[in-house]
């Protein structure tokens, strides 16, 4: 089942969820006399969950639990996961106000008068159904998270090798969303620009072939720029400009033999891997020998481990093979990033999930 069937099978059993106990709450609210004197037994029978309801609402956060599990482990977008949480908790909290506030309120100054020592005798945290109160509780929380993440600072996993030896697996990274401009949640697009991706900076984004996922790369060239990439020898030419890069060390890591080399992206130094071996040409391969030109509004990325990265010197190639586009119709479609796919610029690794628990030795800035 994919993630969206899922979400939607989960947000059907929490709307079923929500009716049912909505309708078993107002009924319970309701079946006390208004002249009936009140009791404390009574008092926690009406407003007490059900065994049916706890049960459902059990069921829900252990579902709720594997969809967050799936979202990480395959790289969904979790800002769809976490507008519906607020939305749904927003919806049961204006639920509540409107249809069941009123009787619970009454029946409760009723109770007031009629139990001595009502404060001491009924603790009034239990006076609500558990999806009522927790959705009450949490639906400010998930508004600010949801507000920070998509307007100010998002966290990311790593999921691949591809951006290695800057990032490595399971590494877990801060994002500015603030820093290329304020961007609509969901849709992305831009409310307020503030500024744009440069040469050399780590941006987390949307890939044009797979548009449900997030990549993060490194920006190679900005609007404007030729780009040239010779696959034989994996030399990078930008405006015509050789970028030249230092070796530093040939590393041999779990069996891979790489080349680490310093590059110097015009005013940039990082990090990138090259493997030993000769290159291996591969079919996806686009990038015409005198260069293509990055369009307006469009990003050419490249992650740093060169030789094991699925990036903009392949997307175009596989849109061609996969369409049978060999006279390029697609007019380079897949061959960069654009501008409103941007979510933002990569700035720190906060901690590294090492094995089975966390590690802080890799908590930095990002070069």
């Amino acid at each position: 089942m994919s993630l969206y069937a899922l979400s939607a099978a989960i947000l059907l059993f929490a709307l079923a969820q929500t009716g049912l106990v909505f309708w078993s709450y107002r009924k319970r609210l309701n079946s006390i006399d208004s002249g009936q004197s009140l009791s404390v037994e009574q008092i926690e029978t009406v407003f007490k969950s059900t065994p049916i309801e706890r049960s459902l609402g059990y069921a829900l956060i252990a579902v709720l639990g594997y969809l967050i599990l799936q979202t990480i482990k395959q790289g969904f977008d979790f800002a769809v996961l976490m507008l519906g949480a607020t939305v749904f908790a927003g919806v049961v909290w204006g639920i509540d106000r409107f249809l069941t506030k009123k009787s619970r309120d009454a029946l409760l100054a009723r109770a007031e008068e009629s139990i001595n020592d009502f404060d001491d005798k009924v603790d009034r945290t239990a006076l609500e159904p558990g999806l009522i109160e927790n959705s009450k509780a949490f639906f400010p929380i998930l508004v600010f998270v949801f507000v920070l993440r998509s307007f100010l600072i998002e966290p990311f996993q790593i999921p691949s090798g591809s951006m290695r030896p800057t990032l490595e697996i399971r590494d877990f990274i801060l994002v500015n969303r603030f820093a290329y401009g304020i961007r609509m949640p969901i849709t992305n697009k831009i409310l307020i620009p503030v500024d744009q991706p440069q040469r050399g900076e780590v941006i987390v984004f949307k890939p044009p072939h797979e548009p449900e996922k997030n990549f993060i790369k490194r920006v190679i060239a900005v609007p404007g720029d030729t780009v040239q990439y010779d696959y034989a020898t994996k030399q990078l030419r930008v405006n015509g400009e050789i970028i030249e890069k230092t070796l530093v060390d040939k590393v041999n890591i779990e069996g891979e033999r790489f080349n680490l080399y310093t590059e110097h992206l015009f005013e940039r130094e990082h990090a990138i891997y090259t493997n030993q071996a000769p290159a291996s040409r591969r079919r996806d391969e686009w990038l015409p020998s005198q260069g293509v030109v990055v369009p307006e509004g469009k990003y050419f990325v490249m992650g740093d481990n060169r030789d094991n990265s699925h990036d903009a010197r392949y997307w175009e190639g596989t849109r061609r093979l996969y369409q049978g586009d060999a006279s390029n119709k697609g007019n380079n479609a897949w061959g960069f990033v654009d501008e409103d796919a941007v979510l933002g610029k990569a700035f720190a690794v906060w901690m590294h999930w090492k094995g089975f628990y966390p590690s802080f030795s890799r908590t930095g800035s990002i070069q």
